[in-house]
């Protein structure tokens, strides 16, 4: 019998790079010869010693859907709606890899109306590797840009994909490889790591035969008698109180606590409702875990800290008179809590009172006080793991360009981040044998973990440094700060980031004559009382976007390193004036640069947002 075995990414439905030779590759019995026919075009390979052959297709013109047979004389294999597109590679970590699903709050209408059957994806799965390259993608299947499956896509990459789709009239692939918390050494070669130095022991120790599964397996049974204590112990002082949600748990009497709680409150409804009906429970974000229950049934569970709580309840468990709400809540590490600023309420309607507000006073009881959860040790985070299990079997395949979202895990070591961007970029290049790889990147969004003001600065530090990366010929930055929220990790406005990623693609690689970035610092020229800012390019037309009437997000930095506000005006279609305070020793002067910026509002023309700087004198 014969024994052709094909990687899964060559698959029914998959997306191929148009205008460009594609290689086709598999296994079956050596020396056997593979016929591959493909409309009127034949070829044929001979199956190597290892068991391994490759043959190419000629390049081919946008459309589909076409049918592949392949054959050895014992055995035929077809791959059915094949298309020839543009394929783009998603790379980095959860506000790429974040699903369509995530942003149904905010674009339900148009998702669920969508058919967008010639965008696909594939989602490589999440494997690691050290020492040894994985060589094939042995699971998977392309999805479609339609029904449960579109839920599935990544929703920056689906929206990017779509405005290429509707521009160019040609089909979009999307290779999806972005895994939530990774910093960027884990996708970078095992030589660059060791030549770059600061992760070459941890290498090396990962790279340690049974190593990494010895420590998984430790490590969850660990995990597991750690949950069981904090579920199912009992809390021998019967700890009781009230607690204010949202909010966080420092100041309060659970400071510092870890372990379980049991967190109730009941609600009256009305007789005048009629409760057959499904209803929306939102809990904002809470830190970390939580098993929540109505009248005693469950209707929702989530394993950590940033995913939105927002639970269905089905028609019925909810009733006119007392219904009772109760969280059983896991905090891990760290301060526990209630994310503030987002949505705690039972939502019953579309219209805005159709809603049950409940924050304001929980009662608690503790259920078991632990010493805290220690920290798991994820090896898909280690260097170079991901670009040996993930990107290196994606080697053949051809791509138009690179989409890459990352950088929130490396905001705590910033001063590498420029080199190891840079070095990752060149191996991806490397890999895929294409000098001039379109590689296009989101910077940072706006996130200050709940606070609503800050003064810190490690996510500007890391934002500066991927500006300077755009050094690097053939890359592009689109802006995302003002995308954010102070309050999420995982900012729904993807739909935005998409359009901006498209829109960069449009210039870099379609050619078109579109503004696709905010405007940069041009010059600084400082004056007794005031400093003048100009912006490139030279066409730039500044705007106040919102309802202030005044720039906002300026700041001198003072000696001490400080920032204080300072005021500004447009006085040019591409000038800023700032007036510096007097009677302050002024060092520098810097634009949205903080954690968190959302109060900067100078754009262009094209409605995108000036790209944050920080000068010294």
């Amino acid at each position: 019998m014969g024994q052709i075995r094909l990687s899964a990414l060559i698959s029914d439905g998959m997306v191929l790079q148009r205008e460009t030779e594609n290689c086709i590759w598999g296994y079956g019995n050596p020396g056997k010869t593979i016929y591959l026919r493909l409309g009127d075009y034949q070829t044929k390979g001979e199956v190597r010693a290892d068991g391994s052959f490759e043959l190419q297709l000629p390049p081919m013109k946008k459309g589909g859907p076409w049918e592949m047979t392949l054959e050895d004389g014992e055995e035929q294999v077809t791959v059915r709606d094949i298309l020839f597109g543009d394929v783009f590679l998603l790379g980095g970590q959860s506000n790429m890899e974040l699903p369509v699903s995530r942003t149904l709050e905010r674009y339900e209408k148009e998702i669920r109306s969508t058919a967008e059957t010639q965008i696909r994806m594939f989602e490589v799965p999440k494997e690691y590797s050290f020492g040894e390259k994985r060589e094939e993608i042995e699971q998977g299947r392309w999805w479609k840009a339609e029904g449960e499956e579109l839920l599935l896509f990544s929703a920056a990459g689906y929206f990017a994909a779509k405005e290429l789709h509707e521009n160019e009239n040609v089909p979009i692939g999307l290779l999806q490889t972005a895994v939530g918390g990774t910093p960027v050494k884990t996708w970078c070669s095992e030589n660059t790591v060791r030549r770059l130095g600061y992760d070459a022991e941890e290498l090396e120790e990962c790279s340690q035969a049974g190593y990494p599964k010895r420590v998984e397996q430790q490590e969850a049974k660990r995990a597991e008698e750690w949950w069981k204590a904090a579920l199912n112990g009992t809390d021998e002082t019967d700890t009781r109180g009230s607690i204010q949600i949202p909010g966080f748990f420092k100041g309060t009497e659970l400071a510092d606590f870890h372990g379980g709680l049991r967190l109730k409150r009941s609600i009256t409804l009305s007789d005048k409702i009629d409760w057959e009906r499904k209803t929306k429970l939102y809990l904002g974000a809470l830190i970390d875990a939580d098993f929540t229950y109505v009248n005693g049934v469950k209707v929702g569970e989530t394993a950590y800290r940033y995913p939105p709580r927002i639970y269905e309840i089905p028609a019925g468990l909810l009733h006119s008179g007392e219904n009772t709400i109760e969280i059983e809540m896991l905090v891990f590490g760290n301060d526990g809590g209630f994310m503030p600023g987002k949505a705690y309420e039972l939502q019953y309607g579309e219209k805005e009172e159709d809603r049950i507000d409940l924050s304001g006073e929980w009662k608690y009881e503790v259920i078991k006080p632990m010493e805290i959860l220690p920290e798991t040790t994820f090896f898909i985070y280690k260097a170079a793991g991901l670009y040996q299990g993930m990107l290196y079997p994606l080697r053949k395949w051809r791509l138009k360009g690179c989409f890459f979202y990352q950088g929130e895990s490396n905001t705590g070591r910033t001063e590498t981040y420029q080199e190891e961007l840079t070095a990752m970029i060149s191996d991806w290049r490397a890999l895929w044998q294409q000098k001039e790889l379109p590689f296009i990147y989101v910077q940072l969004a706006g996130f200050s973990d709940g606070r609503e003001h800050t003064d810190g600065t490690d996510w500007a530090k890391l934002r500066e440094a991927q500006r300077k990366t755009e050094c690097v010929p053939h890359t592009m930055m689109v802006q995302a700060y003002d995308l954010g929220e102070y309050n999420d990790l995982h900012p729904t406005d993807k739909k935005n980031v998409g359009k901006r990623l498209a829109l960069a693609a449009e210039k870099m690689i379609y050619g078109k004559n579109v503004i696709c970035q905010g405007a940069q610092i041009k010059e600084l020229v400082w004056k007794e009382e005031m400093a003048e800012v100009s912006f490139l390019p030279e066409n730039t037309l500044l705007h106040m976007k919102g309802k202030e009437t005044q720039v906002l997000g300026f700041a001198a930095v003072l000696e001490d390193g400080s920032r204080i506000p300072v005021e500004a005006e447009i006085i040019a279609p591409a000038m800023v004036q700032v007036k510096l305070p007097q009677k302050q020793k002024i060092c520098g002067l810097s634009y949205a640069w903080n954690d968190c910026p959302l109060e900067a509002n100078l754009y262009n023309q094209a409605e995108l947002p000036v790209v944050p700087f920080e000068i010294y004198k």
